[in-house]
């Protein structure tokens, strides 16, 4: 399928991104559609190019937008939201629906997404339709499309908390293993009710032993996953990339060090929780598989990532992703979606044109996003640019082909 107003693709020779190979392409939504979604009533948006840009001031609803579109894929989302909080004003009587179009390779593939508030339920769980078919699984949705994003919040990601880091990375994962998500939820799933029952002096051995078990299954899986993919996404951080240097990675915590896999691994892990339950019982954290830490090194200012200043570790973060989205072209042949929002925030403007030049090269679909349409100059031509202020005070709207 051609796309209008993109320039063809550079050959591998031409590109300066020599990992490309004219078949790696990702896939592209051609409709967007959301109702009652975080300040949108409703909203459909035709989508002619291969890129999107979408400009306007603070509080306007860019970010809101890119989040819907994260949501076409596992998880929770760029904001990681408790999916009452997307709904337009806490409206318990609505639903709130993001829906697309994908053109992948020529297929047209329909996918949408839905939550509506039940009060009678403690979990809060999403519908999920593929080609008007309800799935189960989320999973079935990263083998459609994997999605990366950049938001402003992961400029600080190496002296933030190390839950986000956590996040992070096993997005990054999922990418390359979509059953990875549903890993990590069973596993939460089983500490959460592990835990419970400690707390409330619960000993009942069988039931205990099954969750330990469940633990250690899920806990192996988790971290062969994750151990896997870092020595993969490793090799790749080695390309030299002027602009965003090499941030050299690695995990601390629980089993790290481990040379055990499979089955032994799942052994040890659910041993370890299985002696720990008086510690938890008095009230003592224990470490593992869920509170591991992704530690980075700035290879050229020879510091610990946590240590640099912002602008320092967003672009390691970049150089992070952009060796993901290369890791992910030679294991799958399929680029992932990709979302920067407020691209220029904390970056110099040689950085910022640096990533563009490379971005374009992708043969995938970008949406971007930032207070102006100059820092997008660049792509006047070969982007769909909106300027998200021109819908405000529009409750409903239908933007033309």
């Amino acid at each position: 399928m051609a796309h209008a107003g993109v320039d063809p693709m550079l050959s591998v020779a031409e590109s300066r991104i020599p990992f490309l190979k004219k078949e790696q392409r990702g896939v592209f939504i051609r409709q967007l559609t959301v109702q009652n979604f975080r300040n949108y009533d409703y909203l459909s948006l035709p989508v002619h190019s291969d890129h999107v840009v979408l400009t306007g001031p603070n509080g306007i609803g860019k970010t809101n937008l890119i989040e819907a579109v994260s949501m076409l894929a596992p998880g929770k989302g760029l904001r990681q939201s408790k999916l009452i909080d997307m709904l337009k004003n806490h409206q318990m009587d609505k639903s709130w629906t993001v829906s697309a179009i994908f053109d992948d390779a020529g297929d047209e593939i329909e996918v949408g997404t839905a939550y509506k508030p039940d009060v009678t339920k403690k979990v809060e769980k999403r519908q999920i339709h593929i080609n008007k078919v309800a799935i189960k699984s989320q999973d079935e949705l990263g083998e459609i499309c994997s999605i990366v994003w950049l938001i402003p919040s992961m400029d600080r990601l190496f002296s933030a908390e190390p839950a986000g880091r956590r996040r992070f990375f096993d997005r990054l994962v999922q990418s390359f293993n979509p059953r990875h998500a549903g890993n990590c939820i069973a596993y939460s799933n089983a500490l959460r009710q592990w835990n419970s029952l400690i707390k409330e002096r619960k000993f009942d051995e069988q039931w205990l032993s099954a969750l330990e078990k469940t633990l250690g299954k899920y806990g192996e899986l988790i971290h062969s996953a994750r151990q896997n993919y870092l020595i993969k996404l490793q090799r790749k951080l080695s390309v030299n990339r002027p602009e965003f240097p090499t941030a050299l990675l690695s995990f601390s915590g629980k089993f790290n060090a481990e040379q055990k896999t499979g089955e032994e691994l799942a052994d040890l892990i659910s041993y370890h929780f299985k002696k720990s339950r008086q510690f938890v019982a008095d009230n003592i954290s224990i470490s593992g598989i869920h509170n591991i830490d992704l530690q980075a090194f700035h290879s050229v200012k020879n510091r610990q990532a946590s240590m640099c200043s912002t602008g320092e570790q967003k672009a390691l973060v970049v150089s992070i992703l952009l060796a993901h989205i290369e890791t992910l072209s030679e294991l799958h042949s399929k680029l992932p979606l990709i979302l920067f929002d407020e691209l220029g925030a904390h970056l110099d403007t040689h950085k910022t044109e640096a990533l563009l030049e490379i971005l374009n090269e992708f043969k995938t679909q970008i949406w971007l996003t930032g207070t102006s349409t100059t820092t997008f100059s660049a792509w006047k031509n070969n982007a769909q640019i909106l300027k998200l202020d021109n819908f405000q005070n529009k409750a409903t709207l239908e933007v033309a082909s």
